[in-house]
């Protein structure tokens, strides 16, 4: 009866021992998963940062090309009224000197 007892206490104690390495395999496996999805963070923070930067700086090209554009269309439309005013002030002044007699 001894050797049962004894034989029933060595696979208790083995299988102690079993979950016991079962136990720290888990959690170096759950380490190990943690690790890597924080590693899969950083990555993805860093290349969706990088697209980001990327994205911006091309909206800020085209703005600027956009922005020297409208200054150039105005500057040209400028040029043009002073050049119109030039030919013709003597015409709208005229205009404009009788609108304000005939009221």
């Amino acid at each position: 009866m001894d050797q049962i007892i004894d034989k029933l206490a060595e696979i208790e104690i083995a299988a102690s021992r079993i979950l016991d390495g079962a136990a720290n395999q888990k959690k170096q496996l759950d380490q190990q998963s943690k690790d890597r999805i924080a590693a899969y963070d950083n990555d993805l923070e860093t290349s969706t940062e990088k697209e980001l930067t990327k994205l911006q700086d091309a909206l800020s090209v085209q703005l600027d090309k956009e922005l020297s554009q409208l200054k150039e269309s105005a500057a040209a439309t400028l040029e043009s009224m002073d050049r119109y005013y030039e030919e013709n002030h003597d015409t709208l002044s005229t205009q404009i000197y009788e609108k304000i007699i005939r009221k």
